[in-house]
């Protein structure tokens, strides 16, 4: 089992533990007395559904990603938040459930014990599952990502090893019988595991050492820089790319399939999202007219599939358009109906028919300007290679890097974004597909994301 499957199923079963002992204490605290086989049959259909309910409100609140000393700094914040939620879903969930609880006094015991030993679990104890052993490990790779992945490893007790040294390009052209000494270094720490980008020349050249050293002298493993990163980031490292990876990673089809089902998907979806649309019509059109009375819509470019410029539909969220020049600045106001519009997503209705045209989908990297995919293309490596999806409605960026440029030029952190839109060209799935549905659902319901 991975590290990644080891630890979502630790939480998992953790939390399923969690959800029986609290009914347990719940019925004993409640009668005094041990509960009998009569009493769980009547309690347990109910609490079953909202411990069901629960788990996915748990996955789409991020309970379940990945341990990152990023989710680790929000942890408690996150575990409020889903608890305010499943509080509010338990009260509505068992008034309105044909087998409810009886008395309701039951579920207020339960609710209050389940929290406090949720928090436990999920703040105390599940450090304390963390592997106890972590193997020493040596990184020999170049620039920031190097920096970035070893801050995570080493300050992440999820993690079963640690990098004893960080070797660069510039480490191995200065130090003087480097060979020898890198040996010395390896029995010495008793080095287990080697994490290499083969990037640089020096690192090129001492490969063939190190590999013949592993048979000689160690029975370390060797790891795959790049796939390291983005196994433990869920992005590329793209200042680290090179065209090798492009024709490994780009196929014209991932598989026909995939195609086909995304696309019968994407119509299927736009139909059944219609209705609403329809519905919700009238009052944003009201809101839009008695703020400013301004025009409803908007169309505006955008660089769609293969770079083919294309026209989508929104409502209008601003003072103005963001067309032309307007597009490297950031001097567009949004109104106060806009604000609304562009936090619950209703803004983004009429693009149903640029799905339904086979413009977008609803997943895929978020299309851009094209002034600004101007900019980009001259100043950030293989960013044309987003183009070779169809761009969508939401995407793996939005989920998961909230740190995104907000109007107007900014290369550093389109690069960031950039990263996670090659991972999703890298990754792409159904599997992954419905992650992203479902975690766009939650931004929009925590009022997250962009």
């Amino acid at each position: 089992m991975g590290e990644r499957a080891r630890e979502l199923f630790i939480l998992i079963a953790g939390d399923i533990i969690v959800f029986n002992l609290a009914l347990w204490m719940t019925l004993f605290l409640r009668y005094f007395e041990l509960p009998t086989v009569e009493r769980l049959d009547n309690h347990v259909p109910p609490f079953l559904t909202f411990s069901a309910v629960w788990l996915v409100i748990f996955f789409i609140s991020g309970l379940y990603d990945k341990h990152t000393n990023f989710l680790k700094k929000s942890l408690v914040s996150k575990i409020l938040q889903a608890q305010l939620i499943n509080v509010v879903v338990a009260g509505i969930l068992f008034f309105i459930l044909p087998f409810g609880i009886t008395p309701k006094t039951n579920l207020i015991i339960y609710l209050v014990i389940s929290i406090l030993l949720l928090t436990v679990w999920r703040i105390r104890l599940v450090p304390l599952l963390s592997a106890k052993q972590r193997h020493k490990a040596i990184l020999i790779a170049d620039g920031k990502e190097a920096i970035e992945l070893t801050d995570e490893i080493n300050n992440n007790d999820r993690y079963n090893y640690y990098f004893t040294r960080i070797i660069d390009e510039e480490v191995i052209k200065s130090t003087e019988n480097f060979e020898q000494k890198i040996l010395s270094l390896m029995e010495r720490e008793k080095i287990e595991l080697v994490v290499v980008d083969p990037r640089g020349d020096s690192i090129k050249n001492f490969l063939p050492v190190l590999f013949d050293l592993s048979f000689l002298h160690f029975a370390f493993t060797f790891l795959d820089f790049n796939r390291l990163y983005e196994d433990t980031f869920d992005r590329v490292p793209v200042s680290m790319l090179q065209y090798e990876w492009f024709i490994t990673n780009i196929s014209q089809s991932k598989t026909a399939i995939y195609d086909v089902v995304k696309r019968t998907i994407d119509i299927c979806g736009a139909i059944a999202l219609a209705i609403p649309a329809a519905l919700a019509l009238p009052f944003v059109a009201a809101a839009i007219k008695i703020e400013d009375r301004g025009q409803l819509f908007y169309t505006t470019k955008r660089i769609g599939q293969f770079g083919v410029p294309i026209t989508i539909y929104k409502f209008r969220t601003k003072n103005g358009a963001d067309v032309g020049s307007q597009a490297l600045k950031s001097d567009l106001v949004d109104t106060k109906v806009g604000i609304f519009l562009r936090k619950t997503r209703l803004d983004e209705l009429p693009q149903l028919f640029n799905v339904l045209k086979g413009d977008l989908s609803f997943i895929g990297p978020r299309p851009e300007m094209p002034a600004l995919v101007d900019v980009y293309t001259k100043e950030i490596p293989y960013y044309n290679t987003r183009h070779f999806l169809k761009p969508g409605l939401s995407g793996w960026a939005q989920i998961n890097n909230y740190d995104v440029p907000r109007g107007g030029v900014d290369v550093e952190r389109t690069i960031s974004k950039l990263s996670y839109d090659l991972f999703y060209l890298e990754r792409r799935s159904l599997l992954l597909d419905i992650q992203i549905a479902i975690k766009t659902l939650s931004t929009i319901i925590m009022r997250t994301g962009t």
